[in-house]
């Protein structure tokens, strides 16, 4: 395994894509056994920028070991992949899924829940993530969110949270959570930490609330964010953004500030574009006079529409049968088509060599029946060309989307070919040789075989005869 580890990590990646393709084509319950020798060589095997294609996810989720999930939960980055590993509930496997920094929010919910402990420390850390629970209104999720001290929010994120965890539970409640906080760094935790050292928290808890969340603090923030060295776009930028946080506005006070020439205008017409903006403080926020009584008010601003979550659309579409294309330099004959796999390297497109056999000419080869996909299995070189062309996710998709391609038809062909290799099982040593042999080997998919065969050949029993 040496010349596997002078490999460089883009190397590594490339090799682990093979390995993932190639790994599709295995016998399903043979797929475990080759993963974890893999994995024996190189403990990053799933690591190569996006998730290994579905029939070996399904395989290491249903018959792999801890350690294979695991290894996958480090890695994973589609939302239901991790969700079928969280509900295996294991320590291990939830610990690589805190590692993973492609972990989405809903699992990190459900795991900062299930141990908000490990969720603080794990490695898997995302600011937008944290503020999100922290600003949810789940009080366990709320509480688990606490306890992490990490990343910088605006200041009433920490604040609403407790608040989230005190409506569910009351002052008892907060006090038993303000007890596990490693330390008071941030203000509204120091507010809430002596607030439970009373003996009655509950007018204490009020007042630290209304510190951090009440007219008061949101004004503070709205004359901080008006800076005359920011064009007037930022700072209404800003202050949209800081109206959106959960203050507890009391409009009695804002016209008040208004009147009393307090607050800048800009912030006067950012609150006033708010739809629960009474009509008459609305009045005041634009003229910067009480309403006149018996005067009629402008209507209030309009509810603007709740933004929809992005849901990705259903598609139902197969691909259309297509005439065969270009046959290229294999002919067409079913001797030119030998005649060319057997002295000619297939290439993946023209892009790579103008000159040679490429991808697209072999699948015309198949789909004009020039050729057998059996037959082109034995012929096909580089074997990596071939197995990764027809074991990646568009290649195993095409057996049930487009099984009249040449490409649905090598995928059968190669998998069956491995099946008959694999019959009666494979010893891990020869899994392994795989591994550092499969990228560059130049021969065909047999030939590789054969020579990993030789490599590592079966042991005699106790007869003398080689199983």
């Amino acid at each position: 395994m040496g010349a596997y580890e002078e490999l460089t990590p883009n190397q590594r990646m490339t090799n682990r894509f093979h390995l993932a393709c190639l790994a599709t084509l295995i016998p399903y319950h043979q797929r475990p056994a080759a993963l974890d020798a893999w994995l024996d060589v190189d403990p990053a095997l799933f690591f190569m920028g996006f998730d290994p294609p579905t029939p070996v996810t399904e395989a290491v989720l249903r018959l792999g070991g801890t350690r294979l999930r695991a290894a996958l939960a480090h890695t994973a980055g589609n939302a239901a992949t991790q969700r079928a590993l969280f509900d295996l509930d294991v320590p291990e496997i939830d610990a690589a899924l805190l590692d993973n920094h492609r972990l989405g929010y809903e699992t990190r919910c459900l795991l900062q829940v299930r141990d908000p402990i490990a969720a603080a420390t794990g490695r898997s850390y995302h600011q937008d993530h944290h503020r999100r629970a922290l600003f949810s209104g789940d009080a366990d999720l709320a509480a688990a969110a606490l306890l992490d001290r990490r990343g910088e929010h605006p200041p009433t994120a920490r604040a609403t949270a407790w608040e989230t965890v005190r409506a569910a539970g009351g002052a008892a409640r907060v006090r038993a959570l303000a007890a596990l906080l490693p330390d008071c760094g941030d203000p509204a935790d120091a507010d809430v930490v002596a607030a439970c050292a009373e003996a009655d928290p509950e007018p204490f808890l009020d007042s630290a609330a209304e510190r951090r969340l009440g007219t008061g603090a949101l004004l503070r923030r709205l004359r901080a964010a008006h800076r005359t060295d920011s064009p007037p776009w930022e700072v209404r930028r800003v202050m949209r953004s800081v109206l959106k946080e959960p203050y507890r506005i009391d409009w009695r006070l804002v016209a008040a500030a208004r009147l009393g020439r307090r607050l800048p205008r800009t912030a006067a017409e950012v609150l006033r574009s708010r739809p629960d903006c009474p009509p008459e403080v609305a009045f005041v926020l634009r003229t910067g006079r009480p309403a006149v009584p018996g005067r009629p008010l402008p209507p209030p601003a309009p509810e603007p529409e709740a933004p929809q979550p992005y849901r990705r659309p259903s598609s139902h579409w197969v691909p259309p049968w297509q005439p065969p294309g270009d046959t290229g330099p294999f002919g067409d004959t079913a001797e030119s088509a030998r005649q060319a796999l057997r002295t000619m390297t297939v290439v993946y497109d023209a892009h790579r060599d103008p000159a040679s056999p490429h991808l697209g000419h072999l699948g015309a080869v198949l789909e004009r029946g020039q050729l057998s996909a059996a037959e082109a299995v034995a012929l096909i070189r580089p074997a990596s060309l071939l197995t990764s062309w027809v074991g990646q996710q568009s290649g195993w998709t095409d057996v049930s989307r487009a099984a009249w391609s040449g490409r649905s038809a090598l995928h059968v062909e190669t998998a069956a070919l491995l099946a008959r290799w694999s019959a009666g099982g494979v010893p891990a040593e020869r899994w392994a040789a795989l591994l550092p042999r499969l990228w560059h080997f130049p021969g065909t998919l047999p030939e590789l075989l054969t020579e990993v065969s030789a490599a590592q050949p079966d042991e005699p029993d106790r007869a003398g005869r080689t199983r």
